[in-house]
């Protein structure tokens, strides 16, 4: 009766564990994001753009299929998802280790023993002969210290910072394939630009080579109207060279093989919201995939510190065999062939030359690497977060100031062209205005462009992106969840 009162008290007590308890320790999280406020709206009004799933921001049919194709098909999706696959793997081989372990052997030899041995052999007794063996091996550590389930702890988080990574690994996706995309757009707005322009360019030389053989202008006319026509004419190569590699980078994002990519709303009518709403920054810390990863690592660290404890004190196994043994095969599975044995084996640690102790200290140190870089991991969310909501903020008025130079460049081209046909002004004046309108048009598409591409990496920063409108929801796994371990 005692002996079984011990032995419940040490199944109870295998399952503490030594680890420290663990807190979460982000440092100071600012009440709001700088440069919220510019957004216009009060931000107690507002939800995060982060709850907005990718296929409800990027408004483009032909964005959407692209992104969706990515996410199923990318390289480092592929990759992250058998990272995933692995460390879920791992998690039960550390669970494996808490149950009995049952082994089978079998056994056949012959052999010979010496004639001259002590004890000397019975007269008449064969010096060559046959042995069976046949058996069943268990063992079985009892974790009474918590070694195990420290380990299995942190293997459990590993498990949830690699599927913390692969969420990383869709919202980086999503942003590529967008930002790739509105690149090509504007390659393609620019490439309207210079082909319409050359048109333009073109025209105004045939009107000024015949004035020239009027008369009515010098040879200088024609040849500065040659400049804008080449000027023009050598920015369209250029720009299809740009595109063919564009197109090329995007395909390699899908997985696939390179080829021409389909495109959707032109750059003007792609959608660009008024309003960023931001959320709290301390909501960041359970969006940011990047976060939660750097997190689960600590969680993992702090874990490993319980297992370096526990190889302090002794380690307790329940060890057997049960089989059987003949010298012949016929016999091996009679009654007087069985053979078994049972008890318990204590290893105490008593000398080890510091090596427990070396090893503890190197997983305390290993704990606060990774609280550094999880404390780095969300100041640098904070920085981006901030960069994107002023880059934002003023790019919007960046493309008011942009248009409005356009349109001044074009009146200043339309009225110098007008004196000039009147013969009031110079050929040089058109040259300048021309060559002004057609740099500043094509800066406006590059500002679009920007435009767009603050969206997309706010919406990066704030940790939306990872949600996908066509995968199931996460699986369930025989251990318990994220938040089970992080008290979040």
């Amino acid at each position: 009766m005692k002996r079984s009162f011990m032995l419940l008290g040490i199944l109870l007590l295998a399952g503490c564990t030594l680890a420290p308890k663990y807190e979460r320790a982000p440092g100071e999280v600012p009440p709001e994001y700088r440069f919220q406020n510019l957004q216009g709206q009060p931000q107690a009004e507002l939800n995060t753009l982060a709850d907005l799933a990718w296929w409800e921001i990027f408004d483009d049919r032909e964005l959407q299929g692209l992104i969706r194709t990515a996410l199923t098909q990318n390289y480092d999706v592929l990759l992250a998802a058998a990272r995933v696959a692995e460390a879920r793997a791992l998690v039960g081989v550390s669970r494996s280790l808490w149950l009995p372990q049952v082994g089978g052997t079998y056994l056949f030899q012959r052999q010979r023993l010496s004639q001259v041995s002590f004890p000397p052999l019975t007269p008449g007794a064969p010096h060559t002969g046959n042995i069976n063996q046949f058996n069943l091996d268990l063992f079985w550590e009892i974790d009474l210290f918590g070694r195990l389930r420290s380990l299995t702890e942190a293997a459990r988080a590993e498990f949830f910072a690699t599927e913390w990574a692969r969420r990383a690994v869709f919202s980086t996706v999503v942003a590529d394939v967008a930002q790739a995309y509105f690149e090509l757009r504007t390659l393609d707005q620019q490439l309207e630009i210079s082909q319409a322009t050359l048109k333009l360019y073109e025209a105004s030389r045939r009107l000024v080579v015949m004035r020239f053989e009027r008369g009515m202008v010098s040879r200088q006319d024609v040849a500065q109207v040659d400049a804008l026509v080449h000027t023009a004419g050598a920015k369209i190569p250029e720009l299809r060279r740009q595109i063919a590699q564009k197109e090329n980078q995007i395909c390699i994002l899908l997985g696939i093989n390179p080829k021409p990519i389909s495109r959707g709303r032109a750059l003007p009518n792609l959608v660009v919201r008024a309003t960023v709403p931001a959320g709290l920054p301390s909501n960041l810390l359970e969006r940011r995939p990047d976060i939660r990863q750097a997190e689960e690592v600590l969680v993992a660290a702090n874990y490993r510190i319980g297992a370096a404890r526990a190889e302090f004190f002794p380690r307790i196994s329940l060890t057997g065999l049960f089989g059987r043994q003949s010298l012949a095969l016929s016999d091996l599975f009679t009654g007087p062939a069985k053979i078994w044995s049972i008890g318990p084996t204590v290893t105490l640690p008593i000398f080890t030359s510091g090596r427990n102790y070396f090893n503890l200290q190197a997983t305390k140190a290993l704990k606060e690497q990774t609280l550094v870089f999880y404390q780095f991991t969300v100041r640098q969310a904070f920085r981006e977060v901030a960069d994107g909501l002023i880059a934002h903020a003023e790019f919007r008025e960046f493309r008011k100031e942009q248009e409005a130079l356009v349109k001044s460049y074009l009146d200043y081209s339309q009225l110098a062209n007008l004196r000039y046909k009147g013969g009031i002004e110079s050929y040089l004046a058109v040259l300048d205005a021309d060559r002004q309108l057609f740099t500043a048009q094509l800066d406006l598409a590059a500002v679009q462009r920007d435009q767009l591409l603050t969206i997309v990496q706010l919406y990066k920063a704030l940790g939306g992106g990872w949600e996908t409108s066509d995968r199931p929801q996460r699986a369930a796994i025989p251990i318990s969840g994220p938040d089970s371990h992080t008290g979040k």
